[in-house]
């Protein structure tokens, strides 16, 4: 009697490493039916068992264990998920964690990226913000870089990109400029492909290469230069952030030297996470996991970034003004005022009067100004607004009550604006 098989199996990227687990199962059980799907092997076969099956994929060159293997569905599932809630749990306890003991989140530590940056000081921005590149594509560099060659032609194929986008963007200027809407259609739209991504390798849910656009089917180990190339289209923070800063330049070469020098500072975390990688071949799966939960978390926080872009997480219901930093009234009741300190983590909760045109001033201590945090926005007062070291003055009238959002221009910092009446 056929028995159906669940296992999870490490080590797979490709059609090539599906189609040789496949063939080793079937070296063992001829009769046996396999579909592999991600990096779940899906066995039936009245002969193999548990043990059985670990060896076949072991001597295919794959990991295996017959702790990973399931004979009900459900149970499989259930399993993978539970694993990947407590991996998520354990990093949002030590970035919380993190924060008390330092004061800040430090992944909202952007640099400064504006039109007075050397290249020097582009390169140290990129290396300080490679840590921001692992959790967004590296997955994707360990996927395609199995060996030295092929993570040197990821980062070759990533670098090039960089360079002939800041070369276009310098020689645009201005014209790339990206409104709100736009960049939160981008931003939703990427927190899709990275939850996905996320779920995929996690084991939980399968992207079918087939489904995608022509150009992701081609993220192998076989095309790791065209991988590290399509990877330079993220619309992630920094390399947005280096586009518009590139956009400032107004001239190709300028704007090529600037994100090749910011693509140098990325490669010492990019490449040393593929090595990383190879040295620990043992670990790898401990690595995907945590990345996984990492992606996932990223994912979600995303999502909500790109819905505050879109305008569909902004009035809310109102809170009790004692529990508010509220608006100074002025003795004629004509204009208030708030005033607030700029932090790594962003701004600060406040409440405004109904009716009433808002001073509103944002004290920056050139320290605390980062590369997210030195622009703020609201789609519900209609401000956008640059911060510069000192005293910066933003003006609106609030008409409607409600709790309103406002950010930094990539929707990572939220603080609330609460509008009273009497």
């Amino acid at each position: 009697m056929n028995k159906t098989y669940y296992a999870k199996i490490e080590g797979i990227y490709c059609d090539h490493c599906r189609r040789t687990i496949s063939s080793f199962i079937k070296k063992a059980d001829s009769d046996a039916a396999v579909k592999i799907s991600g990096n779940i092997a899906k066995i039936k076969s009245s002969v193999l068992n548990e043990s059985a099956i670990v060896q076949a994929v072991e001597k295919a060159g794959y990991q295996t264990k017959e702790a990973w293997i399931f004979q009900n569905f459900n149970k499989w599932k259930a399993f993978q998920i539970l694993e990947i809630l407590s991996i998520a749990f354990v990093i949002l306890a030590l970035r919380f964690l993190l924060k008390k003991l330092i004061g800040y989140d430090i992944l909202n530590v952007i640099p400064v990226i504006d039109s007075k940056a050397s290249l020097p000081a582009l390169f140290i921005a990129g290396f300080l913000t490679s840590f921001h590149c692992i959790g967004m594509c590296g997955a994707i560099n360990i996927a395609v870089s199995k060996s030295g060659r092929t993570s040197l032609l990821y980062n070759t194929g990533r670098l090039l990109c960089y360079t002939l986008v800041g070369g276009i963007a310098g020689a645009l200027g201005k014209t790339l400029a990206v409104n709100q809407t736009v960049l939160g259609f981008l931003v939703l739209l990427l927190s899709f492909f990275m939850l996905a991504f996320g779920l995929s390798m996690a084991g939980i849910f399968s992207i079918p290469l087939k489904h995608l656009p022509h150009g992701f089917q081609k993220l192998r180990t076989s095309s790791a230069f065209a991988a590290g190339f399509l990877n330079g289209f993220m619309p992630c923070t920094p390399l947005v952030t280096m586009q518009l800063y590139a956009v400032s330049t107004a001239s190709f070469v300028q704007g090529a030297l600037s994100m090749l020098m910011f693509g140098f500072g990325t490669l010492p975390m990019m490449a040393g996470l593929a090595m990383f990688q190879n040295l620990f071949a043992r670990k790898r799966i401990f690595f995907q996991k945590i990345l996984a939960a990492f992606v996932i978390l990223l994912g979600f926080a995303m999502t909500l970034r790109g819905l505050t872009g879109l305008g569909f997480v902004s009035q809310s219901s109102a809170h009790q003004l004692k529990n508010w930093k509220v608006a100074e009234i002025s003795e004629d009741g004509k204009s208030q005022k708030i005033e607030i300190q700029l932090s790594y983590d962003g701004y600060e909760n406040f409440a405004v009067k109904k009716g009433i045109p808002v001073e509103f001033v944002i004290n920056a201590e050139e320290d605390y100004i980062t590369g997210c945090n030195n622009r703020v926005i609201s789609r519900d007062f209609n401000f956008d607004t640059t911060l510069t070291a000192g005293r910066n003055n933003i003006n609106f009238l609030p008409q409607k009550k409600g709790t309103y959002i406002y950010s930094c221009w990539m929707y990572m910092l939220k603080n609330k604006i609460y509008v009273y009446e009497d």
